[in-house]
C-alpha cells in the first residue's frame, strides 16, 4: 500500500540517499494504484478539466466521517491506472496533475518532511540526491515539497466549502449509467442551489464557492472519458 512506510527525512540517516522516478519499470506504480485522490479547492478550476470532482464521504474504523473533494482518475475496474497515463510518456497531463501526485513520494508529514518508502525509487546508487549536505536537495525541494505545502494550506478552506455545500443541504446523491456501466457519486443540486436566497449566493460568490461549484458540475461530463476507456 502506498503510504505504508513513511519516514522522516534525516540528513545523517538519508545522507547518499537518492531517488528517480522508475516509470515503465516500476513494480508498485502509484499510477495504477488509486481511483481517486483528494484535492484542495485551488485545484478544482484545472483538474475539471481532466477528471470527475465530486465529494466523497468516507467513514474510518472508528466511524468517524471525513468529507473530501476528490478528483477520480479512473474506474475500479479499469486496471490500466490513471487516465492519463500514457505508456512511454508517462503522465499526460504533467502540468496539470492533482498536487497529490506532484508531491509524492514525498509529502509533510506532521508540519516534517517526509518520504514513502514502498516506493521502489529510493536507492543508494541510482537517481537525485535527497540531500546536499545539511540542506534538502533544491530541485526536489521545489519539484515535490512546494506542492505538499499547497495541499497542508488549502485544507481548511477546502473543509469551509464542503462543510458549506452540507450546511445549504445542496449536497445529493447521484448516478450515471453509460454503456451499461453505472457510476454513484456526491453532487451539487442545482434546483436546490438556484433556489437558494439571493444573500446566500452572493456570499457564495464572493467567497469564489460559486466558481467552484459550476467547475464541480461541468467536471461530471468526465464520467463519460473514465467509461469509454474502461469498455475498449
Amino acid at each position: 500500500m502506498l503510504f505504508s512506510k513513511v519516514v522522516f527525512l534525516d540528513a545523517k540517516d538519508h545522507a547518499h540517499l537518492r531517488w528517480q522516478c522508475l516509470n515503465s519499470q516500476c513494480l508498485s506504480s502509484c499510477c495504477f494504484i488509486p481511483d481517486r485522490t483528494f484535492i484542495v479547492l485551488e485545484e478544482i478550476y484545472r483538474l475539471s478539466k481532466h477528471f470527475p470532482v465530486v465529494i466523497t464521504v468516507e467513514v474510518d474504523e472508528q466511524q468517524r466521517e471525513e468529507r473530501l473533494l476528490c478528483a477520480y482518475l479512473r474506474l475500479k475496474e479499469d486496471k490500466r491506472g490513471c487516465l492519463y497515463l500514457k505508456d512511454g510518456v508517462g503522465c499526460a497531463i504533467e502540468e496539470e496533475k492533482p498536487y497529490t501526485c506532484r508531491q509524492y513520494p514525498f509529502l509533510i508529514e506532521g508540519g516534517y518532511l517526509a518520504f514513502d518508502l514502498t516506493c521502489p525509487g529510493f536507492s543508494e546508487s541510482q537517481g537525485t540526491p535527497l540531500w546536499e549536505g545539511q540542506t534538502i536537495n533544491p530541485h526536489l525541494e521545489e519539484r515535490f515539497f512546494t506542492y505538499s505545502l499547497k495541499l497542508q494550506e488549502g485544507k481548511a478552506q477546502t473543509q469551509d466549502f464542503i462543510n458549506t455545500l452540507f450546511d445549504l443541504n445542496l449536497i445529493v446523491g447521484a448516478r450515471l449509467t453509460y454503456e451499461n456501466i453505472e457510476v454513484s457519486f456526491n453532487m451539487v443540486e442545482e434546483e436546490r442551489l438556484i433556489d437558494l436566497p439571493k444573500d446566500v449566493l452572493r456570499e457564495l460568490s464572493s467567497k469564489g464557492y460559486l466558481r467552484a461549484i459550476f467547475a464541480h458540475l461541468n467536471s461530471l461530463q468526465n464520467w463519460e472519458k473514465l467509461i469509454k476507456r474502461c469498455i475498449t
